[in-house]
């Protein structure tokens, strides 16, 4: 993943600056993030057929992910809670989470090793 790709999915400068450039609480805020159940428990609350629980899953973590610059997981968290409350193409919504959401893991995992702390 290039330096342009990696910022289609956080932007660490953005995420830094929110945070005054604390290298430390960004990577401990990230592996927050990673250890956070969020897609299982979406999926989870989906497939239960519980748009409202999900709905609410949704929105926290589009919050999570603006915080944290996490750029398309907070668009498609967005996308994934107004399909919900619509009921409608929720399966595709979720699925182009689904990858976003595991790309987004894989530019964390290259931002945290470049990180100094």
């Amino acid at each position: 993943m290039n330096e342009e790709e990696l910022k289609q999915y956080i932007d660490t400068e953005k995420a830094l600056g929110r945070i005054r450039g604390n290298t430390k609480l960004f990577k401990m805020l990230l592996t927050t993030f990673l250890q956070s159940p969020y897609f299982e428990q979406l999926k989870k609350e989906i497939e239960a057929g519980d748009n409202e629980a999900a709905a609410k899953s949704a929105h926290a973590v589009k919050g999570v992910a603006a915080n944290l610059s996490l750029m398309r997981v907070y668009e498609l968290s967005q996308s994934l809670e107004a399909c919900l409350k619509a009921n409608s193409g929720v399966e595709e919504s979720l699925e182009t989470f689904k990858t976003a959401y595991e790309e987004t893991v894989k530019a964390i995992d290259i931002v945290m090793k470049g990180l100094s702390a």
